[in-house]
């Protein structure tokens, strides 16, 4: 149990020295808003650029892969929103809010760096193909069903037209959408340019759960606890259950891509679910609770999950 608190641990302390800094005044909100802006627009989409461009797509890629994580992951924003509307009298639009906040993990900030120090930079290869359509599906998913079921929705056109818009505008697709055009064009780089590129990598993480940490300072943390209570049973416990099921007896992945699988659909919320959430004005408070909440928490059941599959 030791190596797994040592493996989790140092990611949440960086978190914490994030949050209590600027909670404390030592590092201004501006500027932890610069730094996660830097990270989100810049270092993170080189991180994931890298890694898509170097991969082995025909080896990475398969449907078993994409259906363990992807069936389980649209099944709890399926569940989540209806428990939202009729058992908590939510209008459709917060439901939808809430559906995507046990949709849409945080499969970069938290999942990379824990997935690493659990089992290695080479394990991190279904990681990244797992994320590669992520962004993409998760906003197709709920800006669709957001625009169909509010009430002030918009016609089919001006629908896909949001959908389209969100993940262009997305510096995280980008990254990935460069990365797969150099994958398939079989460009090669200058090394001067890659070796810039890497150095933006190198401070992604790290300075990505920093500002985490810091970002999460002005989110409340009591506003509608019932609600974040069951989206953590779902996101935590029931999420990562199901997708488990599906690849160690259904599909029967790796053991690699099945612990990929595990632990990605294990990660609390990511702060787009709040982005996401005010983008709308639905559903705010209980995504921005969620956020904090459920990150805290999945110290414990990350580290659960981590024990379970043998780290």
């Amino acid at each position: 149990m030791l190596s797994i608190v040592e493996i989790v641990l140092p990611v949440f302390l960086i978190i914490g020295a994030g949050y209590f800094t600027v909670w404390k005044g030592m590092f201004a909100e501006p500027h932890v808003d610069a730094l996660m802006n830097f990270t989100q627009t810049y270092a993170i989409p080189c991180l994931l650029f890298t890694a898509v461009a170097n991969l082995d797509l025909a080896a990475v890629f398969s449907l078993d892969l994409i259906l363990s994580y992807y069936i389980p992951a649209t099944s709890i924003f399926v569940l989540s929103g209806l428990i939202a509307a009729f058992g908590f009298k939510r209008t459709p639009g917060a439901s939808v809010s809430i559906g995507f906040t046990a949709l849409f993990s945080n499969m970069v900030l938290l999942g990379l760096p824990i997935m690493e120090r659990a089992f290695g930079a080479d394990s991190l290869t279904a990681n990244y193909a797992l994320i590669s359509i992520h962004a993409p599906f998760c906003y197709i998913i709920g800006i669709t069903s957001m625009e169909v079921l509010r009430a002030d929705g918009r016609g089919a056109m001006a629908t896909f037209q949001s959908v389209l818009m969100a993940i262009f505008k997305n510096s995280l697709a980008i990254g990935l959408m460069l990365g797969f055009l150099v994958n398939f064009s079989g460009v090669t780089l200058p090394t001067v340019l890659n070796s810039a590129i890497e150095m933006m990598v190198r401070s992604a993480l790290p300075c990505a759960l920093f500002a985490l940490g810091g970002v999460m300072v002005r989110y409340h943390f009591t506003n509608n606890l019932p609600e974040v209570a069951v989206l953590g049973i779902l996101k935590l416990i029931l999420f990562p259950a199901f997708a488990y099921l599906l690849a160690q007896y259904v599909f029967d992945l790796s053991i690699a891509q099945r612990n990929s699988v595990v632990i990605t659909a294990a990660m609390a919320p990511g702060v787009n679910t709040y982005i996401f959430a005010n983008l709308y004005g639905r559903g705010k408070a209980t995504a921005a609770s969620a956020v904090v909440i459920l990150t805290a928490i999945s110290v414990f059941t990350i580290s659960a999950w981590l024990a379970f599959l043998g780290a």
